[in-house]
């Protein structure tokens, strides 16, 4: 693992920052191929709207460096699949959780192993059903922030067979499951929740709604009992791509033509670099 911290070869940060003490930053992880990117503008589209929500704006010339050092500094060290993880943070400074005024972002980016999801995409996988509830927020709904530890916790109770857990709100609505986003198909529509209220809005799962020329995509809020009456089921987020579900619980579904063919679809816009 390589890690850079504001630009420079680094793996320390102040025990002042606010990334450590409030969670108070944002977070990409972007797979990368050697002299490719993949989805980068849709990653980093994301990280600037989260600094944006979080009053934390960067200036033009700071989107600028970052893209510049992805490119220029960070990609010519890539020569294997892996993930650059990019991490934003206030930096130091402020009263409690009152935030400067003018803050002097932390800027850390890293270059790790990608994870292998060739068997998950291939034979699908078995997702529990979390008892870890998701916290409605509308300030905060949507943003991939640092601020995390309900994903933490319900991974904690995740175990083995199941690869993923749903996971649900306070209203017992659907929101996605612990590192991916959800969807699943019933009568040929693709279905998918709402993130009005919770969780994070996926890149992946942004680029699938984009693609309703090839289908009908319904966003809405939806019960664990509209999940379980699916025709196929799958999970996506943009290093695992989309992987099939087999079984929810105690029901299986499975791996049908709707899912191989948007996997497929997907899968050949990635080769090709369209996504």
């Amino acid at each position: 693992m390589t890690w850079f911290v504001n630009y420079r070869l680094d793996t320390s940060v102040s025990v002042a920052d606010r990334g450590l003490a409030y969670g108070d930053g944002v977070f990409e992880t972007i797979k990368t191929r050697p002299k490719q990117f993949v989805q980068i503008h849709y990653h980093l589209a994301r990280l600037y709207r989260g600094l944006s929500k979080l009053g934390m704006a960067f200036s033009p010339e700071q989107k600028q460096r970052l893209f510049e050092f992805l490119h220029t500094q960070a990609l010519p060290l890539i020569n294997e699949e892996s993930v650059v993880k990019i991490i934003v943070t206030r930096g130091k400074g402020g009263r409690g959780y009152l935030p400067p005024e003018h803050c002097i972002h932390s800027v850390i980016i890293g270059i790790l192993p990608a994870p292998n999801y060739l068997d998950q995409q291939s034979k699908g996988v078995s997702l529990s059903v979390s008892p870890v509830p998701v916290s409605i927020n509308r300030f905060s709904a949507g943003l991939k922030h640092l601020n995390r530890l309900e994903n933490v916790m319900a991974k904690q109770y995740l175990s083995a067979p199941d690869f993923e857990s749903v996971m649900l709100n306070t209203n017992k609505e659907l929101v996605e499951c612990i590192q991916s986003n959800l969807f699943w198909w019933r009568k040929g529509i693709l279905f998918t929740p709402s993130l009005e209220l919770s969780g994070v809005q996926g890149t992946y799962r942004r680029k699938i709604i984009e693609c309703q020329s090839h289908y009908n995509v319904q966003v809405g809020r939806y019960l664990l009992s509209d999940l379980m009456s699916a025709d196929e089921v799958f999970i996506t987020n943009s290093l695992m791509g989309i992987v099939p579900v087999t079984r929810v619980a105690n029901v299986a579904f499975p791996i049908g033509t709707c899912t191989r063919k948007l996997q497929f679809l997907m899968q050949t816009k990635d080769m090709h670099g369209v996504i």
